[in-house]
C-alpha cells in the first residue's frame, strides 16, 4: 500500500526544487451502498475511490492545477509534473499563495469504528427495512422510488512546500427515501434523508414518518390565491435558501463584483435577530474540519451578526485581494480534489422553537422549493416554485402546490424573523424551521 505521507513529501520536494510553491490534497473514501426500489434491490456496491489534487504556483504568481485518481507514487508524480508544466501558460497573479498555518487540531472524534466495520449485508438490510417500513406506514404509498443506505470512511491528507502536513479521517452514515402516495387519480411525492457521523444516529422511523407525511399531505393539494404571505420554511427548504447564500458570500465573487453583498461589509443586511455562523468544528455536525484544503486552520466565526455583515468566506486568494485574512473556507472532495470556496457547517443561530414558529395565525409552510439554485448572486433576484401546506391558527389545514415565490435574497434576509433549533444538515449547510414575513407569492 502506498505511503501517502512519503509520496506527498516527495512531490512537494520536486516542486520546491524547481523554485516553485505547491500544495496537494489526497482523498480516499471507502463506501458501502444499498438501494431498493419497489421491492427490488436496485444497487449494491462496495468499494474505494481516491483522488489527488495538486496546485503549483510560480514565483511570479502563475498557477496551475492537476489531478489524478491513481494514488500511487507514479500516478501522483505524473500529476505534479503536469501542473508544473502548465504554469508556463497561465497569467501572472501575485495574490496566489499557499498556507503557513503549521499547527492544527487533529480530529478523531468524528470517527465511529462500528460504522466503518458495518458489512455490506447489514447496509443492505437497513435499506430494505427502510423501504418496507415506508410501504407499511400508509396504504396510499404505492411506489418507493429509492430507499437508500450508505456508510463511508473518508481519509484526507494535505501537504505543501512550506512543510505543512495535515491529515484527518471520519465516518459517515446516510439514509434517504423518495416515494409516491396515490389516491384515485391524485398523486403526491415525498422524501426525507439524514446524514450523521454514525449509523446509530440515523433514525429510519423518523425518515419514514417525514417522507410519508409529506407525500400523503400533498394529496388533493391546490393552487391558492396570489398575495403576500408569511412563509415558514421547513428545515429542508431553508437549507436550500441558505445554500444560495454561499455564492454571494464568496470572497472571490465579492472581489469580482459578482455579489449583491459586495459593498455591504459592516452594514445591516438582515433582520437584527439574524446571526449567521460558519462552525466547521461543531461536534454535532456530520462533517467536521479543523483545516481546509489549502491548509488554513478553521474556526467558528460570525458571517452576519445581529443583522450586520461581518465578513466573507475567504480562501487565500480572495483574502489577499480584499486585504482580509483567510477564513478556512477552501474545500475539496474526492470527486473534485482541487479546492474552491465553500462551507462545512454554515447555519443561522436559533432564536425560537419549531413549535412556537408554527403557531402563527396564517402562513405557507414550504416543504419543497424548485429552482432555488437559479437565484442571481449579483442582483439577488429569484423566482421559484414552492409546495407545502397552509397554516391557520397554528394548524395545518390544507396543502398547496404549483405556486411561485419571487423576490430577492436581501428581502429574505431582512424579513427573516424566527429561526428554529431543529437543524437538518444538507451538505455544507444546516437548515431549520424558519419564519420569513411578508413575501410575494403567485397563485391563482
Amino acid at each position: 500500500m502506498t505511503n501517502i505521507k512519503s509520496v506527498i513529501e516527495k512531490a512537494m520536494k520536486e516542486i520546491k526544487d524547481k523554485g516553485l510553491k505547491g500544495q496537494i490534497n489526497v482523498f480516499s473514501t471507502e463506501s458501502k451502498n444499498a438501494s431498493f426500489s419497489n421491492g427490488k434491490l436496485e444497487q449494491l456496491t462496495e468499494g474505494e475511490k481516491g483522488a489527488a489534487g495538486i496546485k503549483v504556483i510560480s514565483p511570479d504568481g502563475r498557477t496551475a492545477t492537476s489531478s489524478s485518481n491513481i494514488l500511487t507514487e507514479e500516478g501522483i508524480m505524473q500529476a505534479v509534473e503536469k501542473a508544473i508544466e502548465m504554469t508556463k501558460y497561465t497569467e501572472k497573479d501575485e495574490a496566489n499563495d499557499i498556507s503557513n498555518d503549521e499547527e492544527f487540531t487533529y480530529i478523531d472524534w468524528a470517527f465511529d469504528a462500528d460504522t466503518k466495520d458495518m458489512n455490506l449485508d447489514e447496509v443492505m438490510k437497513l435499506a430494505q427495512a427502510l423501504e418496507k417500513k415506508a410501504k407499511s406506514e400508509d396504504e396510499r404509498i404505492k411506489f418507493v422510488r429509492g430507499a437508500e443506505y450508505e456508510t463511508a470512511l473518508t481519509r484526507i491528507h494535505f501537504g505543501n512546500t512550506n512543510g505543512l502536513y495535515k491529515n484527518a479521517f471520519f465516518t459517515n452514515a446516510a439514509s434517504s427515501i423518495s416515494l409516491a402516495a396515490i389516491e384515485g387519480e391524485d398523486s403526491s411525492f415525498g422524501f426525507d434523508y439524514q446524514l450523521s457521523q454514525s449509523y446509530r444516529l440515523i433514525d429510519i422511523d423518523r425518515i419514514v414518518k417525514n417522507s410519508v407525511e409529506m407525500a400523503v399531505s400533498g394529496l388533493k393539494s391546490e393552487v391558492l390565491s396570489s398575495g403576500r404571505y408569511d412563509i415558514v420554511m421547513s428545515p429542508f427548504a431553508s437549507s436550500m435558501f441558505l445554500g444560495t447564500l454561499i455564492t454571494p458570500l464568496s470572497g472571490e465573487n465579492v472581489y469580482k463584483g459578482k455579489s449583491f453583498l459586495k459593498d455591504k461589509l459592516g452594514e445591516k443586511v438582515a433582520n437584527s435577530s439574524v446571526t449567521l455562523i460558519h462552525d466547521p468544528m461543531n461536534g454535532s455536525a456530520p462533517i467536521i474540519a479543523s483545516f481546509d484544503n489549502e491548509g488554513t486552520n478553521t474556526s467558528r466565526f460570525n458571517v452576519i451578526e445581529n443583522g450586520v455583515l461581518k465578513g466573507f468566506l475567504h480562501n487565500i486568494y480572495s483574502a489577499k485581494r480584499l486585504g482580509a485574512k483567510p477564513t478556512g473556507n477552501s474545500f475539496a472532495s474526492v470527486e473534485s480534489p482541487n479546492p474552491s470556496i465553500g462551507t462545512i457547517n454554515l447555519h443561522f443561530i436559533a432564536n425560537k422553537t419549531r413549535k412556537d414558529i408554527l403557531n402563527v395565525p396564517k402562513a405557507l409552510y414550504v416543504t419543497n422549493i424548485m429552482g432555488m439554485h437559479t437565484a442571481d448572486p449579483v442582483s439577488g433576484r429569484f423566482s421559484v416554485q414552492i409546495s407545502g401546506r397552509l397554516i391557520e391558527n397554528g394548524e395545518f389545514v390544507r396543502s398547496f402546490r404549483g405556486m411561485t415565490l419571487a423576490g430577492t435574497l436581501e428581502e429574505l434576509l431582512n424579513n427573516l424573523e424566527y429561526i428554529g433549533s431543529d437543524f437538518k444538515y444538507l451538505g455544507p449547510v444546516a437548515g431549520s424551521t424558519m419564519l420569513i414575513k411578508d413575501l410575494s407569492v403567485g397563485g391563482k
